[in-house]
């Protein structure tokens, strides 16, 4: 099962987090600005008891060039 919770490309953050259910592994993409709401993700999820694994990556489509926020706006002022 994938389930897509939040679709944002200008988001920071992705998260793919896979739980042990009853149905075998079940999967679900978040995707957050702050790294810090990654805690609250997992509780509100479908049973922290049965998390088997959580891959967190940085959300970008610059290849890293825009580092902060200053750097995002840096780029939308140039289109």
């Amino acid at each position: 099962m994938s389930n897509v919770v939040t679709l944002h490309t200008d988001k920071r953050w992705k998260a793919v987090i896979e739980y042990n259910g009853g149905r075998g592994l079940e999967s679900a993409t978040h995707y957050f600005e702050e790294v810090s709401e990654l805690h609250l993700i997992i509780e509100h999820g479908t049973d922290w008891n049965h998390l088997a694994q959580c891959v967190l990556t940085l959300n970008r489509t610059d290849d890293g060039s825009a580092q902060n926020m200053q750097g995002k706006v840096r780029s939308n002022e140039k289109c």
